[in-house]
This record gives structure tokens, sequence and C-alpha cells, in this order.
């Protein structure tokens, strides 16, 4: 069987490539860890959050004297530019709001109005993560069943496998990182796993149609071609997917930043997870329970 431009022995290396995976997401436990869990933003939490912009640059602990000295020196502070900051607290009045703001205009000196003002209920982020959750397992429910009638069980499993690496990839930048997860996470989450299985599924097609060569070539073999002759498609669709991801990431507003840093995250390990983790499972899945022989 041709394989076209590329021979590369993917299926050959699969534990270089599931170390590696493992590797990156016990870093990401690691660093849940670290920091004592995800930096979790307003939306989860509650409270109230204001994005302000100063005149002048200014520091972290300039900031948070000033904070102490008006009895708030438990605010979350978070640099976002040379004069900006994110200053989160626990939820305050209009009154109390404008106190702190006239403050640091005092001190320090800012531009009115902030750049975000807004205020959230606990039980407003408890919902959000609920419905997260639901809709999360309803698409890999969906995903199963949709892969499991169109392909085999197996290939439906090996889909939800690595939709969850890209998951627990994602998850596990954003808690090395200590970044912030919002609503804007989660709807990346989401669109990651409909952007991931499509990369995948691409692959799949490609595999159950060379499958009848198996007996011959055998599985590995037959899957390590079918890789290759879908490779360029894959990379072709990532750079031109990351690229506007990647506009966004540097011109975009604070809310859109937070999702094309998602974005990004889940975009490269779903390209990964398609070509070095996925079709390995399959043949992993069909060494230890032979359907398909040489």
């Amino acid at each position: 069987m041709k394989t076209g431009s590329f021979n590369f022995d993917f299926v050959g290396k699969r534990k270089i490539w599931f170390i590696v995976s493992a590797a990156v997401i016990l870093v990401g436990i690691t660093g849940y860890f670290v920091h004592g869990g995800f930096n979790l933003g307003i939306d989860f939490l509650g409270g109230s959050l204001m994005e302000v912009e100063f005149t002048r640059d200014v520091n972290v602990s300039e900031i948070r004297e000033i904070m102490e000295d008006i009895g708030f020196g438990n605010t979350i502070l978070q640099k976002t530019a040379d004069d900006r900051f994110i200053i989160r607290t626990t939820p305050i009045d209009i009154k109390t709001k404008n106190m702190i703001l006239e403050t640091l205009d005092k001190e320090i000196g800012i531009n009115r109005p902030p750049v975000q003002d807004r205020s959230v209920f606990p039980g407003f982020g408890r919902q959000i993560a609920e419905k997260a959750l639901i809709a999360i397992g309803i698409s890999i429910l969906g995903i199963l069943i949709y892969v499991w009638i169109r392909f085999e069980f197996r290939f439906g499993t090996v889909a939800i496998f690595a939709l969850l690496h890209d998951v627990l990839v994602t998850l596990g930048v954003y808690a090395i990182s200590n970044r912030e997860i919002n609503t804007a996470t989660i709807a990346a989450i989401l669109t990651i796993l409909g952007y991931s299985l499509n990369d995948t599924i691409v692959v799949f097609d490609r595999i159950r149609e060379n499958t009848p060569a198996a007996r011959k070539l055998g599985y590995g073999q037959v899957i390590n071609d079918s890789v290759n002759k879908t490779l360029i498609r894959s990379i072709n669709t990532s750079v031109t997917t990351l690229f506007p991801v990647i506009l966004l990431l540097t011109l975009g507003s604070p809310a859109l930043k937070d999702f094309a840093f998602a974005l990004a995250i889940g975009i490269i390990s779903g390209t990964y997870s398609s070509i070095f983790f996925a079709s390995p499972v399959l043949v992993a899945w069909n060494n230890k329970f032979p359907r398909y022989k040489k």
C-alpha cells in the first residue's frame, strides 16, 4: 500500500507518544496540587470584578497596600498589562465599589470608567458548571453512539479517550500556568471537543477504507499508512485554524483572549491526539484483543 509523501512510523513509536501524553497530563496534575486547585474566575466563585486602567505603570505591592488600608487585604489582583489590573473582591455594593475606585484614583490615578465592571453571585457559577458537565456528558454519549454505528465500538471508545486526553491536557496547562478558568474557558473546551473529534474521524474513516488490507499487511501497518495519508490534511487544518486564534490571542479583548488561549491549546492537543494517540491506541487494542490478523 502506498503512503504518499510520508512514511513515518507512528505506530511503531507509540510507546513514546503514550509517555509524552502521560507526562504532560501528570505535569498538569502536579500543577493542580501545587497551586491548590484551579484558578476559578468570578463566574464560578462569585464576587465583584473590576479591570482598572491606571494612568501610570504600577506594581502589585502598591495596589495591595492601598487595598489593605481600606479593608480589602484579601483582594485578588491580576496584571493584564503594564498599566492594567483585574481587581477581584467578595460581592460588594455600588457604594463600596465607588469608594475603591475613588481611593485608587486619589492614590495612584485611574481612567474612568473601568475596562470591566461586573458582579456575579456564587450560585450562578454553580449552574454554569453543572450545565457544562451535562453538555459534555451528552456530547460524549452522542459521539460514542454515532462512531459506534458509523464505524465500530472500539473506534467510538478510542475517540472518547482522545477527547478526554485533550480536555486533560487543556486543563493541565491552565493548572500549570494558574490561568483563570471562566465561562469563556468552558465554551472553548466544548468547541475543542468538536474540533478534535472532526480530526480523529477523518483518520478513522481512512483506516476503515484500508482495513480490508489488514489480513495481508497487518492492522498496525494499515493504521500507519492511513495516518500518513491524512497527515498533510491534519497539519493544514491545524495551521489555518490556529492562525486566526493566535490573532485573537494577540489582539483580542480580555474575554476573547481567554477563549483563544483555551482554543489554541485544544487545537494543538487535538491534532496531536488524532495522529499520535488515537490511532496507536487502536493498534494496542487490536494487539490485546485481535480482530484483524495478518
